[in-house]
Parts: C-alpha cells; structure tokens; sequence
C-alpha cells in the first residue's frame, strides 16, 4: 500500500474514533436550580358567623342554611302572653339548639276581629290569627307554638257553643297555615295569679284547657303542658330562684322565667325528636 493510502486509513480511522468517542462521552450535568421556596399554605376560612338572639329582630327567623345544623327552628303565635314567654325562651335559645321567632299580638282573639263604631268612628279590633298563614308561609319554621294565655277571660269560656266554635276556629287557622307551619303544637295555660284571678276564673281555664286538650288529640299535635309545670297545684310556683315567674299574675318576664323557659325549650326539643 502506498504511502498517501497509509495516510488515508489513518486519518478515516483517526475520525471514526473521534466520533466514537463524542457518542459515548456522558453529557455535562446539568447546572443546579435553587431549591424552589413552597408555596404558604392558604389562609384559614373565617369563623361561620351565625345569627344569635340579638343580631336579628325578635319577629324574624334565619333560614335553615343560615344556622348551625339541627338547630330547632321555632315560631311562636298568640296573645300577649306568647309575646312574653317567646322573648323569654329567645334569651335562652342557645342553651337548647334553637332559634325562636316570636309574633304575639296582644290583647286580642284568634276571632275575626270585629269592628265597632265609637265617638261617632269605626274601630277595629284586633285578631291574634290575623297574619298566622302569612307568618308560617314567610318564616316557613321546623314548629309552631300556639300560646293563647288570655283566652279565659272571655265569660264565655265553659259554655258549649263557644267552645265549640273556638276548637273550629282552631282548626281552620291550621288548615290556613298548612305544612308551612311544621309541628304545631298547643299549650295548656296555667291559671294567672293576682288581680286577674278573679271569680269563675280558674274554672274557666280549666274549660279552657279541655277543650285544647280534646283538640291536640283529634289532629295529634303535640300539647305543651305548661299548666303542669307552673301551677301544679292551683296555688301556682309564684317565685324561681327568689324571682317572680309571672310578676303580674299573666306574664312570663324577668329573670324568674329563665327557669320555665328552658323548661318549655326541653319539651319542644323532645317534640321535635318524636317523643310524646
């Protein structure tokens, strides 16, 4: 082989093996990047702020979305004597998982009201039932409680006819109301005390409260037994922890009622688990 040929070869094998080389030479590593910073956990959700008895008026009645779960959803109806007793277990609805709207009315029936003309004018009277289906229909509660306290002082309250007609009356305030209202549940008053216990007076509670009694059994409502629980004699619990349950003889007021309103609050909460 000639000389330049001897050359050649060198040269052609002097580059395969530089290509050989470059093929299997490992890659420079690749540089370092900086560990990354991790990203700051997200900020903690605020605390659910849900309404309590005084940041909301006493007629209203957060929706069920607005409240801790299982909380009893509770609308109270009636005379004046619901007013008060409704503000007293507002004051203590905590305690029980509750929140309780109160829309008494006071002095006046769960009649029509009537109208009658005085000093030449016309005067309406006023009906405790009045706004009862438009109440349930706009607050839509979990139970309705019924406390007509006053309703004895009509002379009427033992005589058939009347009672008859209130039971009806009764009844058809509660097909008005329909399913909006929940459970409904009635309360046998307790006779007052005072100035307003007054001659057939206890009698006629006691009317009274037979015919509600009568009335929770024919639509199985639930009955509130608060006559048993203030009046389990007829000379009544006057005082709680030394304070006056009812200080004028009618109504619940003051801190004598924290007692029965927890009370109360117990029972509607052992209606609302189906107990009797």
């Amino acid at each position: 082989m000639s000389r330049p040929s001897w050359i050649g070869l060198a040269v052609l094998l002097g580059a395969f093996a530089a290509a050989l080389f470059l093929l299997r030479r490992q890659p420079p590593p690749s540089p370092r990047l900086p560990a990354s910073t991790p990203a700051p956990p997200p900020p903690a959700p605020p605390p659910i702020a849900y309404p309590t008895p005084f940041s909301v008026p006493v007629e209203s009645l957060p929706p069920r979305e607005a409240l801790p779960p299982g909380t009893l959803r509770l609308l109270v109806l009636g005379d004046s004597v619901a007013s008060f007793l409704g503000l007293a277990l507002r004051y203590r609805q905590d305690e029980a998982g509750a929140f309780v709207s109160v829309r008494g009315v006071g002095s006046c029936s769960i009649f029509e009201a009537k109208t009658w003309i005085e000093d030449g004018k016309p005067v309406k009277g006023t009906s405790c039932a009045e706004r009862w289906a438009l109440d349930v229909a706009e607050l839509r509660p979990d139970m309705t409680l019924l406390v007509l306290g006053g309703a004895f002082l009509n002379e009427s309250a033992c005589e058939e006819a009347w009672l008859a007609s209130y039971e009806a009356r009764l009844f058809e305030l509660a097909d008005a109301m329909g399913p909006s209202a929940g459970r409904i549940v009635l309360t046998r008053v307790p006779y007052p005390m005072g100035a307003w216990r007054r001659g057939t007076v206890p009698a006629r509670v006691d009317c009274y409260n037979r015919m509600l009694e009568g009335a929770a059994r024919k639509r199985n409502w639930h009955l509130l037994d608060l006559m048993g629980h203030v009046c389990p004699t007829p000379a009544c619990r006057v005082e709680s922890d030394g304070k006056p349950i009812r200080p004028d003889g009618l109504h619940f007021d003051g801190v004598g009622t924290e007692e029965t309103a927890r009370w109360v609050l117990g029972e509607l909460g052992r209606f609302a688990q189906g107990g009797g």
